[in-house]
């Protein structure tokens, strides 16, 4: 299932797909643009929870 332009807005805060898009990067959403710049973000991603980064290995000298 996919956001409604209205959802969008909603969990944003913004109009403007720019916008949007940054504040879906800040939370860390994931989502996939249209040729026309606007967001598209799945239900699914929007309930799954974060993938982190694994930290690059460190060397142990102890």
């Amino acid at each position: 299932m996919i956001l409604s332009a209205a959802q969008l807005e909603e969990l944003t805060g913004r109009v403007r797909p720019s916008a949007q898009r940054r504040i879906l990067q800040h939370l860390k959403i994931p989502f996939r643009v249209r040729p026309d710049g606007t967001p598209v973000v799945l239900e699914a991603d929007l309930h799954a929870p974060t993938k982190e980064k694994s930290r690059a290995p460190q060397l142990c000298l102890s």
